[in-house]
């Protein structure tokens, strides 16, 4: 056997393309279950041409020794990078760019080494399946040089290849416009294949004028023929005697003008999108807040399904006392905790995944509540229970309006024990004290007790509360998941008793939401997940995005306890800005944000990064690319498409606003 090692003439522009569509068909069959062989023949025809170029630029140097372990060498890069990809779907429950996980690994690699371990350690065998071609290669083939005439055949055959994948694209299913108008990391790579996927999200990570894409223009859809009604208390409100003209919420700027005078066409192209928007109007609910003070808590994996009035009963009162959200959202943003931290703070689409919070730090997001309050005299500060370093927020949430940031190691240490993860109670029980004395104050938590792994062993918050929960008719991993968040429990019945001995607790308003769904409840081998214990703990298996992601949003303040507000419509994270800027009056300018003030006559809409939406007339899935009406609900004919259009312009203004740093232009104007 030994001498005939490196043996076989095989071609090396035929070991790239095998290598390719091996690797692609790998990594579709282990993380997606569409189903679709169109879909698959897509990816295979796009790998086989991604396998053919590489190839073709093997083969000038393929034929002599040195040439064949270089090849090699890249193709055995270029695995590992379709093996850090299923590992990554397989924990996140998504794709993620080049710049996200090399920007967002380092905290992982380090504080959840343990995990990174055990899954290898689980999973190598498939680490070794993925590098098969790549051994075969080393081992079995003898250099071969390639003459014109094969590479010719070579280029014939990976341009027939693409020329197949976008015959398949163009005139089988629903998945064109994920290269354009629908495009996202995520959608493409499952739809198109990795390489696809990551070359248009590099090409379109870029800042110059050439990447901007175009903003659907709204005249070529319907306009809207009813507004949406804004929510009412439900007791019966005294009538007045003239009608109340409100004012929209908008800021001094001339969006026409400043487009006109604009010399970069992607600017000026953000201003006309800007200037098309119609702005929201104040309403009765218009400062309702003023002056109050505000606590923001981004809570770790927090679902609404661990409300309970007996097990929960501070949740469930904060839930229910303050302003009612029956139908509220927390997309998954193509990444983990802090792009679902960005969504809240920024109220923009995450659009470069867990990058999005860090790239914060290069333009003035002076729309921020934390910045409005700021710019008022609100003392403020930000908290975390984990290391401060980590996805680097001791570098990043200064710039969302917060004077200081403490975590572990810079401060929380003195108050909070280390051990993972740390507590939520400790923290409120070491931090309010801070603060509480320190009027008016703008204050931003993120959690970590809810953080997988969801183990007694794994988590030392579901040790601390497994008893509590022994009863539950649950699995031991969902049991031991609604312990961790019971510590959350107890971190608000903590606040909450703190500010009403105080004083206060009808002058503070908390707002409390997820930072994501517990996607480490899913089947997957990184959580060590045999089954899919989401469905367990929702008590339905998740269908769609909305089914998914359907959550809680607490906005509560002792002054609306009997009040008796409730907001029916649909809401996401997104909304939670623009609502909180219109309570607090702050000035702000509504066409610049996402999301909408949810007590505005704008209609309702929540939108996911893969284009699926949620309106209160029904959903739409962009994978099969139907709208379903709600129950009893029929619309207009072209709703769909004005919708739609609508969904693209804010997911395309929310990249454009991240690429081209937008906000310093408008700072400037404001200066």
């Amino acid at each position: 056997m030994r001498e005939k090692l490196g043996k076989y003439p095989i071609p090396v522009w035929l070991f790239a393309m095998v290598t390719a569509a091996y690797c692609e068909s790998l990594l579709h069959f282990w993380t997606t279950d569409s189903g679709s062989l169109p879909r698959y023949l897509t990816v295979l025809c796009f790998g086989v041409g991604f396998g053919g170029i590489l190839g073709c630029i093997f083969s000038f140097f393929g034929g002599k020794k040195w040439g064949k372990w270089l090849s090699a060498g890249v193709m055995a890069l270029v695995t590992v990078l379709y093996i850090v990809e299923y590992f990554v779907t397989d924990a996140y429950v998504s794709f993620m760019g080049l710049g996200t996980l090399l920007g967002g690994a380092k905290g992982v690699a380090t504080d959840f080494a343990d995990v990174v371990l055990a899954l290898v350690a689980r999973d190598f065998w498939r680490i070794l399946v993925f590098l098969l071609p790549v051994f075969a290669y080393a081992l079995l083939a003898a250099p071969k040089p390639m003459s014109w005439k094969q590479r010719g055949i070579a280029a014939g055959v990976t341009a027939a290849a693409y020329g197949l994948s976008f015959a398949l694209v163009f005139g089988v299913g629903t998945d064109a416009a994920r290269l354009t108008t629908d495009y996202n990391l995520d959608s493409a790579i499952r739809c198109f294949g990795l390489n696809v996927g990551l070359t248009l999200d590099l090409g379109r990570g870029s800042d110059s004028e050439e990447a901007a894409g175009e903003f659907v223009t709204m005249e070529t859809v319907p306009a809207v023929t009813e507004e949406a009604e804004p929510p009412h208390p439900e007791q019966t409100q005294p009538q007045e005697t003239q009608p109340i003209v409100y004012e929209p919420n908008v800021m001094d700027f001339d969006f026409a003008q400043l487009a006109e005078t604009e010399s970069n066409k992607r600017i000026a192209s953000i201003h006309k999108y800007v200037n098309s928007v119609k702005p929201t109007l104040q309403n009765e609910y218009t400062g309702l807040f003023k002056g109050k003070n505000l606590i923001v808590i981004a809570a770790e994996s927090f679902s609404g399904d661990v409300i309970d009035p007996e097990l929960t009963p501070t949740l469930y009162r904060l839930a229910n006392q303050g302003i009612r959200f029956t139908d509220f959202y927390q997309p998954m943003w193509g990444g983990s905790t802090s792009s679902g931290e960005f969504s809240i703070l920024s109220g923009l689409v995450a659009a470069s995944g867990t990058n999005s919070i860090k790239e914060g730090r290069q333009q003035d997001l002076f729309l921020s509540i934390g910045k409005q309050l700021q710019k008022e005299g609100y003392y403020s500060q930000a908290f975390h229970n984990h290391l401060y370093t980590f996805y680097d927020r001791d570098k990043t949430h200064t710039f969302y309006g917060y004077d200081s940031f403490m975590g572990m190691h810079n401060g929380m240490e003195e108050g909070v024990r280390e051990v993972w993860p740390e507590s939520d109670r400790e923290m409120m029980d070491f931090t309010v004290p801070l603060y509480i004395d320190k009027q008016p104050f703008s204050i931003y938590y993120m959690t970590v007790s809810g953080h997988a792994r969801y183990t007694t062993d794994g988590n030392a918050m579901s040790r601390k509360n497994i008893d509590a929960v022994q009863d539950l008719p649950y699995s031991d991993k969902v049991k031991a998941y609604i312990a961790c968040q019971l510590e959350l429990e107890y971190a608000m019945e903590s606040l909450v008793r703190q500010l009403e001995e105080a004083g206060i607790a009808d002058d503070t308003v908390i707002v409390l939401t997820a930072d994501h769904y517990p996607y480490a409840l899913e089947k997957s081998a990184t959580w060590d997940n045999r089954q899919d214990y989401v469905s367990e703990l929702y008590g339905y298996k998740p269908a769609n995005n909305a089914q998914r992601d359907h959550n809680a949003l607490i906005l509560w303040s002792g002054c609306l306890e009997g009040k008796n507000i409730v907001v029916d419509t649909p809401t996401y994270s997104l909304d939670i800005l623009p609502t909180l800027s219109n309570l607090f009056g702050v000035e702000y300018d509504s066409r610049l944000l996402v999301g909408r003030d949810v007590f505005s006559d704008a209609e309702p809409l929540v939108l996911w990064y893969d284009f699926t939406w949620k309106t209160d007339k029904g959903l739409f899935n962009p994978e099969s690319g139907k709208f379903t009406p709600a129950e009893g609900v029929s619309v207009e004919e072209g709703y769909v498409d004005r919708i739609k259009a609508l969904v693209q312009n804010k997911i395309h203004y929310s990249r454009e606003v991240q690429q081209t740093d937008y906000f310093n232009y408008l700072a400037k104007v404001m200066s």
